[in-house]
């Protein structure tokens, strides 16, 4: 799906302030009533997100999900994977009680979460995205259904200062194909840790790898697929919305664009026939 513009549900999270004490009480409290209206007890999923030094990026990712609308019971749960700024101090003054993990790595905190869960299904997300309102229940509609035993979910960017979303949803656009190619016979290369739906109990006995790999939903994805098929979802509703950090750590935007033309040429053939 071509997103040539952030939406307005995605927009309207988008603090400016890069520190804990230019934050506003006032926005704490909005934050808090937000997600004190949709605690539960008996909770049907369990949104795991998991942060290492986010600071300066997590106020945007509590306030899209204190607002998420869903007909399901909905809990949160946080890691913060061994922050040293002030990562856990914003979660708790949005009202949730982070969970610490001194383990570094993504499979160690996306297990702690998980671990930590009591919802029947896990749906997994980052620290540094915006979700919009309709997320919980776009990614669960499949599953309910009887259609798949997980889901993955598409991701955009939201452009910094001086960028242009244009030529993002561009890239994006290329990207998705490259996703729905790999989905026919190889649907675990394209699932993502920040927009991932999946069973707790089947996914309990699975286990995250323990190390600091960014393979650790790919791996959960891989394992899940001797019990059941992954479904990708690509509308707008299930969107996440994430920063550029991962495009620009490339160097800059033509140089991720070339350096993701020259992998994808390399292991192209793959697509065509099933793992293993």
């Amino acid at each position: 799906m071509f997103r040539p513009l952030v939406p307005a549900n995605i927009r309207m999270h988008q603090y400016s302030h890069e520190k804990l004490e230019d934050i506003p009480e006032g926005v704490f409290e909005s934050i808090r009533a937000g997600f004190a209206a949709q605690r539960s007890e008996t909770p049907l999923v369990s949104v795991n997100i998991i942060a290492w030094n986010e600071e300066s990026n997590i106020l945007r990712n509590l306030s899209s999900l204190s607002v998420i609308r869903s007909t399901h019971a909905v809990e949160y749960i946080y890691v913060d994977n061994n922050s040293k700024d002030k990562t856990s101090e914003i979660i708790r003054k949005c009202g949730i009680t982070p969970v610490f993990e001194i383990k570094q790595g993504y499979g160690f905190a996306r297990q702690a979460a998980m671990e930590n869960s009591h919802g029947t299904y896990i749906l997994t997300g980052d620290s540094d995205t915006i979700y919009p309102p309709t997320w919980v229940d776009s990614m669960l509609k499949p599953i309910l259904a009887g259609k798949s035993i997980a889901c993955s979910g598409t991701y955009s960017f939201i452009p910094g200062k001086g960028q242009s979303r244009l030529r993002y949803a561009f890239y994006e656009f290329f990207r998705d194909i490259i996703h729905f190619l790999r989905t026919i016979n190889r649907p675990y290369l394209a699932v993502g840790g920040v927009n991932f739906c999946f069973p707790r109990e089947v996914a309990l006995k699975i286990g995250f790898i323990k190390n600091n790999s960014r393979s650790e939903d790919g791996s959960m994805a891989l394992a899940l697929l001797k019990t059941g098929k992954i479904q990708r979802v690509t509308q707008l509703k299930a969107a996440a919305w994430t920063i550029t950090r991962s495009v620009e750590n490339s160097g800059s935007f033509i140089n991720a664009i070339k350096l993701r033309v020259i992998k994808e040429f390399k292991r192209v053939s793959i697509y065509f026939y099933k793992h293993g």
